[in-house]
């Protein structure tokens, strides 16, 4: 009966914990997705790529993969977004 209700109690909290991983995830995921349509709106508005890598936090070539791959599906017309 103890080793029962320890269980039970130990599977809730490993349930408890997946759920604030999962949503802890989901927030960083979220946060990439905004410094990336923050850096292409800046693009789109002639910013330098330097000043654009400073603002949102990222290396200069990072930037610049973003930048070509927004190009890329730019002229491909497929989901203009790059997804990190």
């Amino acid at each position: 009966m103890i080793n029962d209700v320890f269980l039970n109690k130990v599977i809730d909290l490993k349930s408890k914990i997946d759920k604030e991983k999962s949503f802890n995830d989901g927030i960083e995921v979220g946060a990439k997705n905004q410094k990336v349509e923050i850096l292409i709106t800046m693009y789109n508005k002639n910013y330098g790529i330097k000043e654009i890598s400073s603002i949102v936090n990222m290396s200069v070539h990072d930037v610049e993969s973003i930048i070509k791959e927004y190009e890329l599906r730019k002229k491909s017309k497929v989901n203009v977004m790059p997804v990190l």
